[in-house]
C-alpha cells in the first residue's frame, strides 16, 4: 500500500479563502477530495489507479493545474513512465481502466447516453471497482471544474487563457473517443424521469452496496452543502435560487421531474445566469475562456463560489444516477455480474 499523500493540502492553500464557505466547509471539502482521490483506502483499488484516472479526468476538463499534479504523484507513487509519455492508447493499460476513460468522457459531456451495452466491456465481477471508478472520476470532473473558475480569480490578464491553449494537444493523449456536449433534444434522447429513477430514492443505494468509504465522504460534503445552503437563503444569496438551478441542470442533462414547473427556472434564472450555469455544466472545458471581470457582472466573488460548488455537486449527482440507472438495466438482464473481492484484487495488482 502506497503512504498517504501528505502534501496535497498545498494544492488547495490559495483557494480555501474562497472555498471557506463556513468555518467547517474548507475541511469538510478537502477530506472529500483528500479521500476519494489522494489516498489509499484499501488494497483493491491501487492508488496508481486513482492518479490515473486523475490526469485522464482532469484531461477531460482541461485543467493543467490538476493534470500537471496527478502525473507527478503517478511517477512518484511508482507509475509506468509509459503510461504518461504513451498517454492512453498504450498497451500496456488495462483494458478496464480504457473502458473507463471513454465512460470519464461521457460522464463530462453526455451522461445520458450511458446505457447497459457500455458495461459489457467490463469483466464479470468488477461491480465494486465499476462503482468506486465512477465516484473517483466525477469527484476530479468536479474538483478540477472548481479549479478552472477559481484561477480566474488569479488570472487578471487572462494568461490562463492561453496556458489553457496547450491543454488541447496535451490532453489529447489521455482521452479516448473525444466527444462534446451537445443540446440534449427531448424527441430523440429519452429523459429520465425522477419518478422511474432519482439519486436520493435509487442511485444513492447502488453507491453505498459498492462502494461504501466513497459515499460516507460523498453524503458528509453534499449533506453539508445541502444544510449550508438552506441555512443561507437571502434573496442576494445564489442559493436562494438553489431549486431553479438544480432543475435547470437536470432537464439541460437529461433529468425531467414531471412535479416541476420549468417555466419558474426562466422567471427566476436570468439568460446571462443560465448562461454561465450551462457552461459550468456542459462546458467545462471552456471556462478558462471566461474573464473575471464578466463573471462579475453576473455575481460578486462569494456567489460565484457558491454558485460552482451548487452545479458541479448537482451535475455528479445526475452522472451517477445515470451510471446507476445503466446498471441496473445491465444487472437486471446479466445475473452473474456480481462483486467478486477477489477477482478485484487480482486487477489491482496488474
Amino acid at each position: 500500500m502506497a503512504k498517504e499523500d501528505s502534501s496535497f493540502p498545498d494544492l488547495l492553500k490559495k483557494y480555501q479563502p474562497y472555498l471557506s464557505l463556513s468555518p467547517d466547509y474548507f475541511k469538510v471539502f478537502s477530506e472529500l477530495i483528500t479521500n476519494i482521490i489522494y489516498k489509499d483506502n484499501d488494497n483493491s483499488f491501487s492508488l496508481q489507479y486513482k492518479l490515473y484516472y486523475g490526469i485522464i479526468a482532469s484531461s477531460n476538463i482541461g485543467t493543467r493545474i490538476l493534470i500537471e499534479d496527478f502525473k507527478k504523484k503517478f511517477l512518484l507513487y511508482g507509475g509506468d513512465t509509459s503510461w504518461v509519455t504513451q498517454g492512453i492508447n498504450n498497451e500496456k493499460i488495462p483494458k478496464h481502466i480504457k473502458g473507463f476513460a471513454k465512460m470519464s468522457e461521457i460522464l463530462v459531456h453526455k451522461p445520458w447516453i450511458i446505457h447497459s451495452a457500455h458495461f459489457a466491456e467490463f469483466d464479470n465481477g468488477l461491480t465494486f471497482f465499476l462503482f468506486q471508478s465512477a465516484i473517483i472520476l466525477t469527484t476530479i470532473h468536479r474538483f478540477a471544474t472548481i479549479i478552472s473558475v477559481l484561477n480566474i480569480f488569479f488570472d487578471k490578464d487572462n494568461s490562463n487563457n492561453e496556458l489553457n491553449k496547450e491543454n488541447e494537444k496535451l490532453k489529447e493523449k489521455y482521452i479516448l473517443n473525444p466527444i462534446e456536449y451537445e443540446n440534449f433534444d427531448s424527441h430523440n434522447d429519452k429523459y429520465l424521469y425522477t419518478e422511474d429513477f432519482e439519486w436520493k430514492t435509487n442511485a444513492k443505494y447502488f453507491f453505498s452496496d459498492y462502494a461504501e468509504k466513497e459515499m460516507d465522504f460523498l453524503e458528509k460534503e453534499l449533506k453539508y452543502l445541502d444544510n449550508l445552503s438552506n441555512e443561507q437563503i437571502n434573496e442576494d444569496n445564489i442559493f436562494f435560487k438553489k431549486n431553479a438551478v438544480e432543475h435547470y441542470v437536470g432537464i439541460i442533462l437529461g433529468i425531467n421531474d414531471r412535479e416541476y414547473d420549468y417555466h419558474n427556472t426562466n422567471k427566476i434564472l436570468s439568460i446571462r445566469l443560465k448562461t454561465l450555469i450551462k457552461k459550468i455544466a456542459c462546458f467545462p472545458e471552456k471556462l478558462y475562456e471566461e474573464r473575471l471581470s464578466e463573471l462579475l457582472e453576473i455575481l460578486d466573488k462569494n456567489n460565484l463560489v457558491r454558485l460552482i460548488l451548487l452545479v458541479t455537486a448537482i451535475k455528479q449527482k445526475i452522472c451517477l444516477t445515470f451510471f446507476a440507472k445503466a446498471f441496473d438495466d445491465f444487472s437486471s438482464n446479466k445475473k452473474n455480474f456480481n462483486y467478486n473481492k477477489s477477482e478485484l484484487e487480482e486487477y489491482s495488482d496488474k
